[in-house]
């Protein structure tokens, strides 16, 4: 049987289930949840962010009311449901919407609240980049009493193409602490306030940027140790373009652990999976010109919601203002790109440069959002040739609850779990079985 559609429009189902799937970790409240619904209308972006919107108010004022009162943990859970709805409610919107940086400011400030009254040290950081730019994250510490014994693991969060560093929260961030693992939330290039305010575009090459929050968490460990990081057991991860970045992270050799979630092998690769085969060829070889190609899909694009709502997205994370510039640059999202790096010798192709540990999961679901696991997931595990099979872990669920949906929208928990699992085994981290605990009743 099919899953339940919380709408008729495959967009914004995908997005409801990614918003209540952060329910288990106080990002969503089912009551807020079935109202916002309610007050959707198809492909109707206006509708969207009213819902939202008006539910991140309402727990804006609960988040105030229970802080009044003494209440640390319900007014951080509002907090974080606020902050959460925020993001949602210019989700709908083109970056060019003088909406979507107001409220992206807003969902970043009420995080800041909610991360001020968490169990665990929660601390925003600035990652010195190039050219005067700052990365920006969040540094999720482990509370006093769930810290590892010998020092605390550290994972590197990278967002995909359209999440924002307080929304990573809800699943490392989160999970990770309570485990005695410090998680790093992070918004790179092209990503959250770097694109929405900055205009920053995304960077193939995030190794570079690995490279710079490695070299950022090093100095942060040395100055200040009663952090107790553990700079000897760092993972990446990330899930679709995050899961991309991830793997070219994995080329650095501080990096002792890659968890990649349902990424892609190549953006131009997927985009012509979804594209006119015939049509695209043609342009690509310069039988057609980029002017038939821009019209084409411009007027494709105001006929499908869908789609004109990827190519805003596209173009402004690409830094591009023509789909046939943004199809382009595409090309440089490969994992079949090289690598030549004259600082640490690192030269070849991407994938022939990993040999860490590599989680590498892709989506199963018959509909799935982006790339297949067919034309990504398989393909890379193929050329993950020097990661020895003992070290490779691959997880491709069908069903939505298992975590069939793209990213694993819906079954956050249960990656998760998986993820911790494997970064234990490879981190040589024991843990008492609790399987008796579990029988008794």
């Amino acid at each position: 049987m099919p899953p339940f559609p919380f709408s008729t429009s495959f967009m914004f189902d995908f997005e409801l289930t990614r918003l209540l799937g952060s329910a288990s970790s106080s990002g969503c409240e089912i009551g807020e949840f079935k109202s916002g619904v309610g007050a959707l209308r198809k492909h109707d972006p206006e509708s969207w962010h009213t819902a939202w919107l008006s539910q991140a108010e309402r727990a804006l004022g609960i988040a105030h009311e229970a802080a009044c009162a003494g209440y640390r943990v319900p007014a951080r859970n509002a907090f974080l449901r606020a902050s959460n709805y925020l993001r949602a409610a210019g989700y709908m919107f083109g970056n060019d919407d003088a909406r979507v940086l107001p409220l992206a400011e807003r969902s970043v400030a009420a995080f800041g609240r909610a991360a001020g009254l968490m169990e665990g040290m929660v601390r925003f950081v600035e990652v010195p980049f190039e050219d005067g730019v700052v990365l920006t994250g969040w540094l999720c510490l482990p509370a006093e009493g769930a810290r590892l014994e010998g020092g605390t693991p550290v994972v590197v969060y990278a967002g995909g193409a359209d999440a924002t560093k307080e929304e990573l929260w809800f699943l490392y961030g989160h999970t990770g602490p309570l485990l005695g693992y410090a998680v790093l939330c992070l918004e790179g290039p092209g990503q959250g306030m770097l694109l929405k305010r900055d205009r920053i575009p995304l960077r193939p090459d995030f190794e570079v940027v690995a490279g710079c929050v490695l070299d950022y968490l090093g100095e942060f460990s040395k100055e200040r140790p009663e952090c107790g990081l553990d700079m000897e057991k760092v993972a990446v991860a990330g899930a679709a373009t995050g899961g991309y970045f991830a793997l070219r992270a994995a080329t650095d050799k501080r990096i002792k652990a890659c968890v990649a979630v349902d990424p892609f092998f190549s953006m131009w690769e997927l985009a012509m999976s979804r594209a006119p085969e015939r049509f695209m060829r043609l342009w690509d070889s310069g039988w057609i010109p980029d002017s038939g190609l821009d019209t084409l899909v411009d007027a494709h694009c105001r006929s499908n919601f869908q789609a004109g709502w990827e190519m805003s997205l596209g173009k402004s994370s690409m830094g591009c203002d023509r789909p046939s510039a943004m199809l382009r640059r595409f090309k440089d999202f490969s994992l079949d790109s090289g690598i030549n790096n004259n600082n640490n010798n690192n030269k070849g192709k991407i994938l022939d440069r990993v040999t860490c540990p590599v989680f590498l999961t892709g989506p199963g679901a018959e509909t799935v959002m982006y790339s297949s696991a067919d034309e990504s997931t398989m393909k890379i595990d193929r050329l993950l040739v020097n990661v020895p099979a003992g070290k490779k872990e691959v997880w491709v669920p069908k069903a939505v609850e298992e975590g069939g949906l793209t990213a694993k929208i819906g079954a956050w928990a249960l990656l998760a779990q998986k993820t911790f699992i494997f970064l234990d085994k490879h981190f040589e981290i024991r843990r008492p079985d609790l399987g008796e605990y579990s029988q008794k009743r």
